[in-house]
C-alpha cells in the first residue's frame, strides 16, 4: 500500500499563472469602468446639446405655442437636459392633445409628434361660444365667433374642458355630432345647424338651408346626393332656398326661404 503512494508525483501549483489572471481581470475591469467614463463624458459633451425642436402633427397650435405650452427649449443635452416628459405632461394638460410623444433625433434635435383634436362645432353659453371636437369634448370656452357650424337649440348643463359637454338634450346632441361627423366625411360645411325641432335646419348659407331628421341628412351626406344638389345651385348661383329631404333618395327643392 505505502508503494503506491510512493510511485505519486505530486506536481507544484503553478501559482504565477493564477496571479497574472487575477491582474488581467482587473485590468479588464478597469477598462471597463474608463470606457464608461468616456461614453458618458462624451453623451454630456456640448456636441449633444439640443440646437433645434420641431413639432410634428399640429394644426390649430403653431411650432411655437406647442413649444411655450410645452416649455421646451434649446440648450439642453438630449438625453438627459431636455425634459422629455415634463414636456408629455405639460401638453396632454392641454384637451387639444390627444397623444403627444417626444423623439430624440441625433445629434442636436428635439421632436415633438402630437394628435390634435379638430374643433368642429360650437355652442352658444350666455355670452359666450362652447369649442367641441366632434366627439363633443369641450376644447375651450371664449367671446369671439370661432367660425366653425354653430350648434343652437341646446341647454348647457356641465362645462369642463377635456370633457364631453354636458347637456339637458343629451340624445339630440348625439344625433348631431353623427350629422357633423357626415359633414366632415361628406366635405361640405354648413354655417350652422338649429336643432330646436325634431326636422334640423342646416344652413349653407344665411338664406340656403336644408330641412330634414338627422337620419335624413347622415343618408344624403353618405350617399353624396345632397353634395350634387348644392352644388348644382352654386354652379347656377342659387344662394336662396330650401332643400328639404326625404326617406330614400328623395330630394326637392324650393326657391321659397
Amino acid at each position: 500500500m505505502s508503494d503506491n503512494y510512493e510511485n505519486i508525483e505530486f506536481r507544484e501549483i503553478d501559482r504565477k499563472k493564477k496571479v497574472r489572471r487575477k491582474k488581467n481581470y482587473l485590468l479588464r475591469f478597469l477598462l471597463f469602468l474608463g470606457i464608461i467614463a468616456a461614453t458618458g463624458l462624451f453623451l454630456s459633451s456640448g456636441f449633444f446639446a439640443v440646437e433645434t425642436i420641431e413639432v410634428r402633427g399640429n394644426h390649430y397650435y403653431t411650432d411655437e405655442e406647442v413649444m411655450n405650452i410645452a416649455g421646451a427649449q434649446t440648450g439642453g443635452n438630449i438625453f438627459w437636459g431636455t425634459g422629455a416628459s415634463d414636456i408629455r405632461d405639460r401638453l396632454r394638460e392641454d384637451p387639444y392633445f390627444v397623444t403627444v410623444d417626444v423623439k430624440r433625433s441625433l445629434p442636436d434635435k428635439l421632436v415633438i409628434q402630437v394628435k390634435e383634436r379638430r374643433q368642429t362645432a360650437a355652442l352658444i353659453y350666455g355670452d359666450a361660444y362652447i369649442v367641441i371636437d366632434d366627439q363633443g369634448i369641450v376644447l375651450r370656452k371664449g367671446e369671439i365667433d370661432p367660425k366653425i357650424t354653430l350648434l343652437t337649440g341646446f341647454t348647457v348643463n356641465k362645462l369642463e374642458r377635456g370633457k364631453k359637454v354636458g347637456v339637458e338634450e343629451s340624445a339630440k346632441l348625439a344625433d348631431t355630432l353623427s350629422v357633423l361627423n357626415a359633414m366632415v366625411d361628406g366635405d361640405i360645411f354648413f354655417k350652422k345647424i338649429d336643432t330646436t325641432k325634431a326636422v334640423f335646419r342646416a344652413y349653407i348659407y344665411d338664406t340656403l338651408i336644408v330641412r330634414g331628421t338627422p337620419k335624413q341628412m347622415i343618408t344624403a351626406l353618405e350617399n353624396g346626393n345632397l353634395q350634387k344638389v348644392v352644388n348644382n345651385l352654386l354652379k347656377s348661383d342659387t344662394t336662396r332656398g330650401t332643400i328639404s329631404l326625404g326617406n330614400g333618395d328623395y330630394m326637392s327643392f324650393s326657391p321659397e326661404f
